[in-house]
């Protein structure tokens, strides 16, 4: 016989699995007990429980704290996706019971939040339908990541090769296209200039590894050294508008940013600097329950980027 919460007879029960995790996660029952908000000697009281519900040994006392034994690991990717399946149906019960479409966690590389997010977003508050979204920002790798461990149900970024986890789908929206950029008056502008002359400039450099790779290799085909690096930044260049309208700075901006209000004052330097480009796309985990915010977020973010394919 089973109570409503699982929790006669050796049964499992879901909080024990979640406080489980976390300890997992964090090599640490004080530090885990710390962050649940609970006492320490609650927390060990749960996992041997769960112990003992499951006739196992799942931890393992270390020098710097605890890790799970074998099956402890084998334990802690299936509650990852249990986690990830009650988030779906309390999303889905929600939407059911009050006809609400609640909240969306959103990632974005920093090349795409503005305008290409934000123009979404901005649908959103205008026509509806009424929903919360909490949106992070950080390279596509750590998106990547976090979509995959169920603390995403969106990412927009770049399609690196071999690095999309298995777990994750994704369709493509086009290319980004990225070009040297200065302020609009930036003195190579205005005469004819080599690859070592933009060696001679100060230059803001991404600390995308993919990135930074373009511009080393653009150096080093002319067998120069790398430019001396002013500023390495995860942030999108643009955030430094008032850096590069009252200097030399160079760095590298998409087309998206260049049109929007990042891209003020700014504009890419001609030919010998070269134009690279990245495919894009959105992502989502394949077990993910679609609620009729999702869908609709989905569809929005495909219009808007069919319309920016539309307009060049």
């Amino acid at each position: 016989m089973r109570d409503l919460t699982g929790a006669s007879r050796g049964d499992m029960q879901i909080k024990d699995l979640q406080w489980f995790i976390r300890t997992v996660e964090l090599g640490s029952i004080h530090s885990a007990a710390r962050e649940l908000e609970i006492s320490q000697p609650a927390l060990s009281k749960s996992l041997r429980r769960l112990e003992t519900a499951l006739g196992v040994r799942l931890l393992e006392r270390t020098p710097r704290g605890v890790a799970p034994t074998e099956v402890g690991r084998a334990l802690a990717a299936r509650t990852r996706t249990l986690d990830e399946w009650l988030h779906d149906t309390r999303i889905l019960v929600e939407d059911y019971k009050t006809g609400s479409v609640g909240e969306l966690r959103v990632g974005a590389a920093p090349m795409i939040v503005d305008p290409l997010l934000s123009g979404v977003l901005a649908t959103f508050m205008k026509d509806g339908p009424p929903a919360r979204f909490y949106t992070n920002v950080q390279l596509t790798q750590h998106l990547l990541q976090q979509l995959e461990a169920g603390d995403l149900d969106f990412a927009i970024g770049s399609v690196l090769p071999n690095h999309v986890p298995a777990s994750v789908n994704y369709i493509d929206l086009g290319f980004q296209h990225h070009y040297v950029v200065g302020r609009a008056d930036h003195p190579l502008r205005s005469r004819p200039f080599t690859i070592r002359d933009l060696r001679a400039q100060p230059w803001v450099v991404s600390s995308s590894p993919t990135l930074r790779a373009w511009v080393e290799e653009m150096f080093h085909d002319e067998n120069l050294d790398m430019p001396q690096v002013f500023i390495q930044s995860n942030v999108s260049p643009g955030l430094f508008s008032s850096l590069f309208s009252h200097s030399d700075v160079l760095t590298l901006m998409t087309s998206d940013s260049l049109n929007g209000s990042l891209g003020k004052g700014l504009a890419p330097l001609p030919a010998p600097a070269p134009v690279w480009s990245l495919q894009l796309a959105l992502f989502w985990r394949r077990t993910a329950y679609f609620s009729n915010l999702k869908e609709q977020f989905r569809l929005r973010i495909l219009e808007a980027f069919a319309r920016r394919r539309e307009a060049g």
